[in-house]
């Protein structure tokens, strides 16, 4: 495990769904999180807001040169909207491998960024971390040469780099065109939901496990890729069944099974994640549900 004489991390995105869920795991691991937000009204306790934009170099060198973190555990990228074939994407790997820079720059040690599952090549059964790639996105290819860069560079300037796949989300507060948030508000008001592919496969990890994991994983000295997963997969039919179950609502549910270009299972080994890393899923599906719907 890695034993550095401070733990003060760099933490991007630590607003998004994802990043605000690593704050508590943080403080509880014993890091001082200096977070990097572009909102002034961020008045959370324990946590070193730092008005910053990833896109402004000039201010980016300048954070660095102050904080000098050890640590960096990177969230920040485009996550709504198009954001699979968006241009932020460009924008957004090459002010990662600057901040990345930065980091190296100033003494930074250990580094943990976020790619996403849809960097693999999809296959009907579990994917490893050494199984073939083949991103086809826009957002994937981005997330991917990153990845390939980033490594390059770590190796290069010894540092610690670690790099979480991501595979499908869900927790509080998400945008309300993501599937969990589009079931519930529709049927918390009374409307029909239809799912047109209810026979597809998906690993959904809870937010606060996801960031939990990542946090795990900035903690350790494990270099390379690591799936950031459950390691079960659910089908569309019966994860939004279950939402709609726990609101008493399943008559307002359609499913259909129609012709799709989709992968039908997206689904992570998540071996390297329990066995490597250390990390032990704290929710399970119903219990992350309840507290999603108790709290929203």
């Amino acid at each position: 495990m890695a034993c550095y004489d401070n733990k003060k991390v760099i933490l991007t995105g630590a607003t998004g769904l994802i990043g605000k869920e690593a704050i508590q795991p943080l403080l509880d691991s014993g890091f001082e999180i200096y977070a990097l937000t572009i909102d002034e009204k961020n008045t959370d306790c324990g946590v070193n807001w730092i008005k910053a934009n990833i896109f402004d170099a000039e201010n980016i060198k300048r954070v660095f040169e102050s904080i000098k973190p050890l640590y960096l555990l990177h969230f920040a990228w485009v996550a709504s909207g198009d954001y699979l074939i968006s241009e932020d994407n460009y924008e957004l790997r090459d002010a990662s491998l600057n901040m990345l820079k930065e980091f190296h720059q100033n003494g930074g040690k250990r580094a943990v960024m976020a790619g996403t599952c849809f960097e693999y090549e999809f296959k009907d059964a579990p994917l490893k971390e050494d199984d073939k790639l083949n991103p086809q996105t826009v957002y994937a290819k981005c997330k991917n040469e990153l990845r390939e860069k980033a490594q390059m560079y770590c190796k290069e300037n010894d540092i610690s780099f670690g790099w979480g796949r991501i595979f499908y989300v869900y927790g509080k507060n998400e945008h309300e065109k993501r599937l969990t948030a589009h079931v519930i508000n529709s049927l918390k008001n009374a409307k029909e939901v239809v799912i047109n592919n209810g026979d597809l496969v998906k690993d959904y990890m809870y937010t606060k496990d996801i960031a939990g994991a990542f946090v795990k994983f900035l903690d350790t000295d494990i270099d390379g890729c690591v799936n950031i997963c459950t390691g079960q997969g659910i089908s569309l039919k019966d994860y939004t069944k279950l939402i709609a179950k726990k609101i008493g609502r399943g008559d307002l549910l359609v499913i259909k099974n129609e012709p799709t270009d989709q992968p039908k299972i997206i689904v992570g080994d998540n071996s390297r994640l329990l066995d490597e890393v250390g990390y032990n899923i704290k929710y399970s599906l119903d219990e992350a549900l309840e507290e999603i719907l108790r709290e929203d």
